[in-house]
């Protein structure tokens, strides 16, 4: 059995089908050099193609800080012209891999035009030369396998699979053709489920390769995302597409197992990405739009699922210490939602997402992804969920009940005892049926939320769109997954629900399993925010955040505007010029916020606040706080406690507050001014406060611990003029109370250094007046 294309703009083969380094981050002021970026609208959507403005992946802003650099990105496909100006400067031949050739040359073949067109998307370089890509420094290198199968091997899929563990990103825009053809129930495709775990188990030493699979383009034909354990396995990323308006396209295959949406086009909104070089490719004629080395109409879930690659790679560019299942968790929790009146959405009942639960649909998954969005959550995410420390429960239930024909439905509950917070859900069903598409079948949680799994398959009941019956029945047993229930807890009765739309025909339900997956419950919660929130404010217990125990997190990073929080219980917030109230009793000890000129005030308890980026107001109150300004120039203030106060990047005001105090410069490489900026510490005592330096940031060979144990590296010096003239790493000048770094070490000059904090009280330093940290 050979893998085909999910291009919207390939025919479907018989058996097998595609779904179709920089030195420097990107500047502002170069975003949009590349000739055709002001074509791909999905980067930027400014209605250029008739689209809805604002429907795009909502990436560019985030170039200045993150471009994918030294994220590996393999692409397994057809193939990669990696000659191309636009691949080249990012491809990484040496750790690419031929599975049908079984050699380490990914050229594509004479037809084989797929994997160049995806490449562009993920990774085209930011190079003044036709498009760029979402992640235009990742390192990329093609998985290459013959999706005609007139060449290689019976599992060259397999073969190709085994080699993703070595990537910390694989995009696949393929799939199977006909529903239930990949059952990995099956001896002959149980090396690909071993190949996917083996990814996520074992990729990037242990954090699990992020694995993105295109949903697939047969929706017309009636099949589902959820009728193929490539795209249904919980270690995928499964992926559906959109058009320009942010409506789901004609062609792309639904299903509960869908994690979010990307941007595929429908007949005018084409994708402009890489092609093969001159005459070969997509664009085989004179094209006046583009030039002959690109297109302007590649499409389909295969171009949507490369996006989403694009984005993981920014992701671990901001945190390379995500496991796999993060992502997942980032991905889902950012998505927004797009066509607000398809009645296809349901809110599910996990209480951590703007006040209540997500948004999702068997047609969009969680929503479109929206990158500036992910990217902020993983800057501040702290959890790290893997493979190994994944949870499971696994229930069976052998019924051999008959199915009720054409009325009613057939019902079978199991008990969970053990709560878990859940991700994927897994059912295994045995059943038989002459035509398995007249059934819907269903998983009803113990909150309420029903997941369809198995729908009637014939869209309009023409012999066009034909029912599923026979090629189920070659295949009594599949497993389907749900996303659907992300973020519930799964304490309580479980309930398979079939129904036999149509009369006439009988069936039986042998057995079937319930496999839920996610981690152990615990009372430490994190409370995710977005720019959806006022969007939402038709549920009014959105507005009230209540919580009873635990160490919980108020994570509004990724909310781009202004935002006032307050942490005191029974006070409200502003969100959006909307009112959030924390209720009377709930204890919110941490608190993060996003792009705005935020002001956050904490409680009584012990705080850990973070501004975020924007010019932001952080207060602590009456205990030991960490105060955190991050990005911008920002005031904060400790209170009362022995608090850490650090500004971060900018120009801070610093203020400890009573008590004793610690007064934190870091970053997070060797020292660069503009990652300190110039603080100000408005009341630092001595004998009580300590500057805390550390040692990274700062080149310093001292020992961790109260002063410099290498003396050389502390001087204090009568005034700024004799600043230049100290060999000490870090110099005081008594004349202005201002600490400057020394980047020339032991020789006298300052190099690239310069003053890092002026003290308003004037005090006379010494080694005991500071803290060395590793």
């Amino acid at each position: 059995m050979h893998p085909t294309f999910s291009d919207r703009n390939r025919p479907s083969h018989p058996i097998y089908h595609p779904t179709q380094k920089l030195k420097a981050l990107i500047a502002t002021a170069q975003i949009g050099t590349d000739p055709l970026f002001g074509q791909q609208w999905y980067l930027q959507n400014t209605g250029q193609t008739g689209g809805t403005v604002g429907v795009d992946l909502n990436v560019i802003n985030l170039w200045q800080d993150y471009i994918g650099k030294g994220i590996k990105v393999g692409i397994l496909d057809d193939g990669v012209q990696y000659t191309h100006p636009d691949l080249q400067p990012n491809f990484n031949t040496s750790i690419d891999f031929d599975a049908a050739e079984l050699d380490d040359d990914v050229s594509p073949g004479l037809f084989d035009d797929h994997g160049t067109a995806v490449a562009g998307i993920i990774a085209a370089a930011a190079n003044s030369i036709g498009g760029v890509g979402i992640a235009p420094g990742a390192t990329i290198a093609g998985l290459r396998i013959d999706f005609s199968g007139a060449t290689g091997s019976f599992d060259q899929d397999a073969v190709a699979l085994q080699q993703m563990v070595k990537f910390d990103v694989v995009n696949n825009s393929w799939g199977y053709i006909g529903s239930f053809t990949d059952n990995f129930l099956e001896a002959d495709l149980a090396g690909n489920q071993t190949a996917l775990q083996n990814a996520v188990q074992n990729g990037r030493a242990g954090l699990g390769t992020v694995v993105v699979f295109s949903a697939g383009n047969e929706r017309i034909e009636g099949d589902s995302a959820n009728y193929h354990n490539h795209q249904n396995s919980r270690f995928v990323i499964a992926v559906a597409a959109l058009n320009h308006l942010g409506k789901h396209t004609y062609y792309s295959s639904p299903g509960a197992n869908l994690l979010v949406s990307a941007l595929g086009g429908d007949l005018e909104d084409g994708i402009v990405t890489t092609d093969r070089l001159g005459v070969a490719g997509y664009n085989l004629v004179n094209d006046p739009t583009t030039p002959s080395d690109y297109t302007d109409d590649f499409g389909g879930t295969s171009a949507a699922a490369p996006m989403v690659s694009g984005i993981a790679a920014l992701i671990l560019d901001a945190n390379p210490n995500l496991g796999y299942r993060d992502v997942q968790e980032i991905l889902a929790y950012s998505a927004r939602r797009t066509d607000v009146k398809n009645a296809s959405w349901s809110i599910n009942k996990a209480s951590n997402w703007n006040g209540g639960g997500l948004h999702t649909s068997p047609d969009y998954g969680f929503g479109l992804v929206d990158a500036h969005t992910a990217v902020r959550l993983a800057e501040t995410w702290t959890t790290q969920h893997s493979f190994a420390n994944e949870e499971r429960i696994s229930i069976s239930r052998s019924l051999n009940q008959p199915i009720p024909d054409g009325t009613g439905s057939l019902r079978s509950s199991v008990p969970v005892n053990n709560p878990l917070e859940l991700d994927f859900v897994e059912v295994e069903l045995e059943l038989s049926h002459p035509i398995v598409g007249e059934l819907e079948t269903g998983i009803k949680s113990p909150n309420g939320t029903e997941s369809v799994l198995v729908s009637q398959s014939s869209t309009d009941g023409s012999i066009f769109h034909p029912l599923l019956g026979p090629l189920y029945e070659l295949k009594p047993r599949f497993t389907f997954s749900s996303s659907q229930f992300w973020g519930e807890t799964s304490a309580g009765p479980w309930t398979l629900i079939v129904r036999d739309r149509s009369k006439g025909n009988s069936g039986m339900l042998k057995n079937w399993s319930l496999r839920l997956y996610g981690d152990k419950s615990s009372d430490d919660d994190t409370y995710i925010y977005t720019n959806e929130f006022a969007k939402l404010l038709g549920n009014p217990a959105r507005r009230i955040l209540s919580d009873t125990a635990g160490n919980d997190t108020f994570n509004a990073a990724a909310i781009s505007s202004d935002i006032v929080l307050n942490l005191v219980p029974g006070t409200g917030s502003l969100l959006f010029g909307n009112l959030l109230t924390i209720a009377d009793g709930t204890i919110i000890e941490n608190a993060v916020t996003g792009d705005g000129n935020d002001v956050i005030q904490g409680n009584d308890f012990k705080n850990d606040l973070n501004g975020g980026r924007g010019n932001d107001t952080v207060n602590g109150a009456a205990n030991s706080d960490r105060i955190n300004g991050s990005r911008g120039n920002d005031w904060l203030n400790g209170g009362t406690g022995n608090d850490t106060v650090s500004g971060g990047a900018g120009n801070d005001r610093l203020t400890g507050g009573q008590d004793a105090d610690r007064f934190l410069f870091t970053t997070t490489q060797s020292f660069r001014s503009p990652q300190l900026g110039i603080d100000t510490l408005t009341d630092f005592l001595r004998g009580s406060d300590k500057i805390v330096l550390d040692k990274t940031s700062f080149g310093l060979r001292s020992r961790a611990g109260t002063g410099f144990s290498q003396a050389s590296e502390f001087s204090s010096v009568a005034n700024d003029n004799a600043v230049a003239t100290s060999a000490a790493r870090i110099v005081y000048s008594r004349s202005s109370s201002t600490l400057f770094h020394n980047a020339n070490g032991e020789a006298a000059g300052l190099g690239t250094g310069t003053k890092f904090a002026v003290l308003l009280n004037a005090p006379r330093l010494s080694t005991a007046d500071f803290v060395v940290q590793s």
